[in-house]
């Protein structure tokens, strides 16, 4: 049915032609017109509508006009129609959403026209693209609004289990971790040492520098200036392993080793891990343990000493002993003498450090006289030396102490060497340290024989298999002075190869700082 073919009426008594161009205009608007009768089936729809629905203008023709509405728009639209047809004011545009071919959604806005008499409804349709995009923009970013709240609220859930987490770890590790930014504020505690805090009656340990809780030194009763305090150094930036200090007074005070471990990122210092571990117990052991060795090898000493002094007497005054008994009594005075020197030994580790008497020395004559004074048992046990030392090796030193060191290690080359070889000593001064080395051909040690060379009274395995003698006290005594002197002593050495033992001294004595 075409109604756009019928007259209009006449105006001022003539009747008007009908026009033809009516129809034409209806179907080429650029918006889109459906004409629907009062059951709301269309009538007839502009060449607009069709197209922009994607359907055949003679298909939409008998379609239900709410046929093609989206299911939530259509009680709005309900009561849309009826106050249009009831006329009772002002309809305003409707927003709704068309179906199209594919199921795509169409958004529109609609305004409507009724004509009483003829019981036809006209209705216009503007298409919404603009506002479905928007809607569909709006969409998109609610969805990943959503989607990031939902990723910050899994992230946050991990970074609290992750905390969680390692608060349990923290508390169960048998150290107190302290972890302070670059100015010194605490950051993090853990329990153990929050405990070890609350039950210090003088004070906070994790104040700056640890200003609050007094700090002693080894000696227990001298204060450590504030820069040499545990967290003071740290956060200087400076990097430590297991120093120990004696925190409190009286009776409760503590031993404490401390390890501090800077933290560094974007270029710079943040701040620093530190982790005390009372060791009150294990320093007084070591304590009673050196008293109790000083004690015995003290009481030791007096008799040997007597035992000697007889000995030598009877040898001294028995012209007319019998070859055999004077055989006897110089093997009893070799065996008292090395019994004597162990007791020696232990006294010295026993007494700790000792006074360093320094003076300009010449290390090159000291270490001729240590190869010196072992000529006769290289000679035993078929060793020959080679010696390299320059002409002129001064250095501040302690000569009889570094002397001590040079015998030691002289000593083992030798021992170490039962099948003959050579043993090589050199000395070379670089970068401001004298550099003394003794290396031997002899039977060597494993990597884990070396890492505890340096250990009271350890013998290494070959070295009990050969019966050869010793107490495992030399080394140790030998690291101690070196270090007395500021300097460092290294091993180097592989079974069956060899060992190669390097002492570093620094030239212008113990005191003094060098940059090596």
């Amino acid at each position: 049915m075409h109604i756009f073919s019928r007259g209009f009426p006449r105006i001022g008594g003539r009747r008007r032609r009908s026009v033809p161009d009516l129809s034409t205009l209806f179907h080429q608007s650029p918006s889109g017109y459906v004409v629907l009768s009062a059951r709301g089936v269309i009538e007839e729809a502009n060449h607009s509508f069709a197209a922009w629905t994607g359907r055949n203008r003679s298909a939409l023709e008998g379609t239900v006009f709410t046929d093609l509405l989206a299911p939530e728009d259509l009680l709005e639209y309900q009561r849309w129609t009826a106050a249009l047809r009831s006329g009772t004011g002002p309809v305003q545009n409707l927003a709704v959403d068309f179906h199209g071919p594919d199921g795509e959604r169409l958004p529109a806005l609609i305004a409507g026209a009724r004509s009483p008499g003829r019981g036809l409804d006209l209705i216009s349709v503007l298409p919404e693209t603009g506002r479905r995009r928007y809607e569909r923009d709006l969409v998109e970013a609610l969805q990943q609004a959503e989607a990031a709240d939902e990723a910050r609220g899994a992230a946050e859930l991990r970074a609290r289990e992750r905390e969680s987490l390692l608060h349990a770890v923290l508390d169960t590790v048998d150290v107190g971790v302290l972890v302070v930014d670059r100015d010194g504020r605490e950051i993090l505690a853990n329990a153990l040492m929050e405990s070890s805090r609350a039950g210090a009656a003088t004070g906070d340990i994790a104040g700056p520098g640890g200003s609050e809780w007094p700090v002693y030194g080894p000696d227990r009763v001298t204060p450590l200036p504030d820069s040499k305090r545990p967290i003071r150094r740290a956060v200087s930036g400076e990097s430590f392993a297991e120093e120990i200090v004696w925190v409190g007074t009286g009776q409760g005070q503590l031993a404490v080793s401390v390890s501090a471990r800077s933290v560094r990122g974007g270029g710079g210092f943040k701040g620093s891990v530190l982790a005390f571990s009372d060791v009150t117990q294990l320093v007084r052991a070591l304590t009673a343990q050196r008293e109790f060795v000083a004690n015995v090898s003290h009481e030791l000493r007096t008799p040997l000493t007597s035992i000697l002094g007889y000995l030598d007497m009877a040898l001294d005054s028995g012209e007319n002993l019998a070859e055999d008994v004077r055989s006897a009594l110089q093997t009893a005075v070799r065996n008292a003498e090395r019994l004597l020197q162990l007791v020696t030994d232990l006294l010295s580790v026993a007494a700790g450090n000792e006074t360093v008497e320094a003076r300009e020395v010449d290390l090159a004559a000291v270490v001729r006289a240590a190869v010196d004074s072992f000529g006769p048992r290289a000679r035993v046990n078929g060793v020959e030396f080679k010696v390299d030392l320059p002409g002129d090796l001064s250095a501040v030193a302690d000569p009889r102490r570094i002397g001590q060191v040079l015998e030691n290690l002289v000593s083992n080359a030798v021992k170490y060497s039962p099948d003959g070889g050579v043993v090589q000593v050199s000395a070379r001064v670089e970068a401001g340290m004298a550099v003394i080395e003794v290396a031997d051909s002899g039977m060597g040690m494993s990597q884990e024989e070396q890492e505890a060379a340096f250990t009271p009274f350890f013998r290494s395995g070959r070295a009990l298999t050969a019966a050869i003698p010793g107490a495992g006290l030399g080394l140790v005594i030998s690291r101690r002075i070196v270090e007395e002197h500021g300097g460092n002593i290294r091993v180097r050495s592989e079974p069956g190869a060899g060992t190669l033992f390097t002492v570093s001294l620094p030239v212008a004595g113990p005191d003094t700082d060098l940059q090596s």
